[in-house]
């Protein structure tokens, strides 16, 4: 459980509930991962700061162009922004905000208002990462959002930026389609075939070979390569219904919510809105990487460690950055798991005894 999806494509067929019906009332520009997002869409703030928050991946603390300074900002337990912080570092030279929605979580009311404000106050453009939260509703502040979309479902890559403003400032002319992600297909495959019991092969195996194709990722994109979505990925986006996969997610994180026993976890998001999506099931966890050993070596259950950023020296003393870094742990709550299987895995957490 957990970990990249497989893909089966004797289950594919077209839906016209999919992605791009979801986006279609915005100006879109479908990329093969976040990161080439992320750096077309801050291309234009080089020579400027860009504000970021310090809880983020390495893709994101390293993924932006040269010449874009970026200065972190603290990040609440809570996921919510450290305003007193930010306020801090917005200076002559800040450019713009760019502002992470997590695990399903949106921005609130009362911190877009604030967003909004430093927005007018500053002339700031404000981009919204939505890779967690791009199913949860409308964005609230960004001129411009971006989003991982290949981690919600079976693709082996894909990105996009989307905004009810014009892209045309965006030259995607001489970018390719069909980056080394795409050998990520292999590995999707062979999970299917192991998950069916067709083929003999271990789960670090596969796991291996997922990770083969990340460390390709950082490879071309450190060296700036960019690439639009390949075709591949945009028939099979074509394929998956959104609203059964809402609707599933939020069943899932539901129930697993009352099955979760344990004295080493309290919930990272106490309590979800109702028309929110959400990603995984994050919490903090006292003994999170025993935890997370114990889950794979004995149940085969993969949760996310959504980030490391105690490792990160650029970060891990601002705000709790570093406590959230050692502690979050995320489980998977997504349209591949039935109710029977959150049992199985609350059963397994349930059972650790640090």
């Amino acid at each position: 459980m957990g970990y990249d999806f497989n893909i089966d494509l004797k289950e594919i067929l077209l839906k016209e509930d999919n992605i791009f019906r979801y986006l279609e009332d915005y100006n879109t520009i479908y990329c093969d991962s976040g990161r080439t997002c992320n750096k077309l869409l801050t291309s234009g703030l080089r020579g400027k700061e860009l504000l970021v928050p310090a809880f983020s991946s390495v893709s994101v603390l390293r993924g932006f162009p040269q010449g874009v300074k970026l200065v972190f900002y603290a990040v609440n337990r809570d996921f919510t922004i450290d305003f007193d912080d930010l306020l801090k570092k917005i200076t002559s030279d800040t450019g713009g905000i760019y502002i992470t929605n997590y695990f399903g979580r949106r921005t609130t009311p009362e911190d877009a208002e604030i967003i909004l404000k430093l927005k007018k106050n500053y002339r700031l453009t404000i981009i919204e990462d939505n890779t967690q939260s791009i199913f949860s509703g409308e964005p609230k502040v960004g001129d411009y959002c971006m989003s991982s979309i290949r981690k919600w479902f079976p693709v082996p890559d894909g990105g996009v930026i989307y905004s009810k403003k014009d892209l045309s400032f965006i030259d995607i002319s001489d970018m390719q389609k069909g980056s080394r992600q795409n050998d990520k297909l292999y590995p999707q495959m062979l999970k299917t075939l192991f998950l069916d019991g067709s083929v003999d092969v271990t789960t670090k195996k596969i796991a291996d070979m997922f990770a083969s194709v990340e460390k390709e990722l950082d490879e071309y994109t450190d060296k700036n390569e960019m690439y639009l979505m390949s075709d591949f990925t945009r028939f099979v986006f074509s394929c998956y219904e959104i609203k059964i996969m809402i609707e599933k997610r939020r069943e899932n994180e539901k129930y697993l919510r009352t099955l979760i026993d344990s004295p080493f976890l309290k919930m990272a998001i106490p309590k979800r809105e109702e028309d929110e999506c959400p990603f995984n099931l994050p919490m903090y966890c006292t003994k999170r990487d025993k935890m997370w050993k114990y889950l794979v070596d004995n149940f085969n259950i993969y949760p996310s460690v959504l980030w490391r950023t105690h490792l990160y020296d650029e970060v891990n003393k601002i705000g709790p950055t570093k406590q959230m870094g050692e502690q979050i742990i995320s489980f998977p709550v997504d349209q591949r798991y039935t109710k029977e299987d959150m049992r199985f895995m609350a059963e397994a957490i349930n059972g650790f005894k640090g």
